[in-house]
C-alpha cells in the first residue's frame, strides 16, 4: 500500500513548529523558562550559546519533519479529513508519546513542575496545530 504523503504539508508543519518554538522559548516564556532551567545568558560564552542554538535548531527541523511524517501515516490510515479529527489525532499522538516521556524526565531530573508545564504545552500545541493542517491539507 503507498501512502500518499503531502510534503508540502509536511515541510510546512516542520517550518510552524520551529517559529511557535521561537516565539514558545523567546518570547512568551524566556524569562521563566530560563530562571527555571538555571540559564544566565550574561555567564554563556557567545560560543556556548551560538553552538547550542545551531545544533538545537538543525536537531529541531529534523525531529518536526519526522514528526509530521509519523502524524501524517496515522492520518492517511485513519481517513481522518477534518480540522477536528486533526486536532484529536494530534492530541492523542502529544499524550501517548509526548507528555507520558516528557514528565517523568521532568521529575527525574528534579526540574520544577512550572518548568514541565512551560516544557510539556509546547508540544500540545505544536502536534495539535500539526493534526490539524495535515487532516486538512491533503
Amino acid at each position: 500500500m503507498f501512502l500518499q504523503f503531502n510534503f508540502s504539508a509536511i515541510l510546512v508543519c516542520a517550518v510552524l513548529n520551529m517559529v511557535l518554538g521561537f516565539l514558545w522559548y523567546a518570547f512568551l516564556f524566556s524569562r521563566p523558562w530560563m530562571k527555571l532551567m538555571g540559564l544566565n545568558p550574561d555567564k554563556m560564552s557567545e560560543h556556548e550559546s551560538q553552538n547550542a542554538v545551531t545544533h538545537g535548531y538543525f536537531a529541531s527541523f529534523i525531529s518536526y519533519i519526522i514528526m509530521a511524517l509519523v502524524l501524517s501515516y496515522f492520518i492517511i490510515t485513519t481517513g481522518a479529513t477534518t480540522a477536528l479529527e486533526g486536532l484529536k489525532l494530534g492530541f492523542l499522538c502529544w499524550l501517548g508519546f509526548s507528555l507520558t516521556t516528557m514528565l517523568p524526565n521532568h521529575y527525574f531530573f528534579m526540574k520544577p513542575i512550572k518548568l514541565a508545564f512551560i516544557n510539556i504545552s509546547y508540544p500540545l500545541v505544536g502536534v495539535s496545530m500539526m493534526g490539524v493542517i495535515l487532516a486538512v491539507w491533503r
